[in-house]
Parts: C-alpha cells; structure tokens; sequence
C-alpha cells in the first residue's frame, strides 16, 4: 500500500514539474519581435542586429526611410503613445540624438532624439508594446535575462 502511494506521489510530482515547465516558457526574441510587427502596419517592421533597432519603412516594395538606434541608447521610462500622431513613441537617454534616419527617396540623413513607430494602439496595446521593449531590450543588455510574462 505504501508503495503504491509513493508511486502515486511520485507520478503526480513529475506530473506537476511538467506541466509548470510548459506553462512557464520563456518569450524569445523572435517572439518579441513578432508581437511588434503584428502591431505596426504594412510597410513597417522592425528587427534587432547586434544589439541596435532597425526599423524598416516602406512604400509598396521601394524602402523609403530607415531607422537605427542601439538599445542601450533608449530611455525606456519615456516610453509613451500619442494617440493623435499614432505614434508609439522611446526617448533617447538624456535627451541625447541617438536615432539614425535615413530618407532613401531624398537621399537626405538625420539624427533624432526620439525613436517612434508608427501604429495603432488602444490601452491594452501601449501596456503590451511597454512590456514588449522592456522585454526585447532587456533581453539584449542582459544575456541572462529571461521572463515568460506575456504582454498583453
């Protein structure tokens, strides 16, 4: 009779440890990444290269702007959405220019202050692209970082 209990224990033990391990898989990168674009529209998408944003945008199949910041540069308490702009919106640390914009139609580069991207967001959507930054940036700077929290 003890044995069997035991072995009743041990199943529902390793049965529990299993089904926490599923539930608690870590988002990774990709995932991140997809979460943003699904949110921005067509034309736009975003991808992290060696630790800095590059933000694509373009008009049909022609790129028309391009966007590089390193995450290391972003304040991410700024973070905010202007609702009439539809603009979600990252300062730079300091007030700093740390944005890279190039115009490829008018050949023209500038630096800004503010990395922003253009989208539509309700309540919800800000709080999931907050956490969804937090998580993607956090994950550059810190190789050990991991969180399973979804964004939304």
């Amino acid at each position: 009779m003890l044995r069997n209990t035991l072995r009743i224990l041990f199943i529902w033990v390793t049965f529990m440890i299993n089904v926490t391990t599923v539930k608690c898989q870590d988002i990774s990168m990709e995932q991140t990444l997809n979460y943003i674009n699904s949110k921005m529209g067509h034309g736009y998408s975003i991808d992290v290269l060696h630790g800095v944003i590059v933000a694509k945008f373009f008009e049909g199949t022609e790129p028309f702007r391009e966007d590089q910041v390193m995450c290391k540069s972003l304040d991410l308490n700024s973070m905010r959405y202007d609702a009439e702009q539809k603009l979600f919106l990252i300062n730079c640390n300091g007030g700093t220019k740390c944005v890279d914009r190039q115009l490829f139609i008018r050949k023209i580069q500038r630096d800004y202050a503010r990395f922003s991207l253009p989208m539509t967001l309700d309540a919800k959507g800000v709080e999931g692209m907050k956490k969804a930054f937090t998580h993607m940036i956090r994950m550059v700077l810190d190789t050990k970082y991991k969180s399973s929290e979804p964004f939304e």
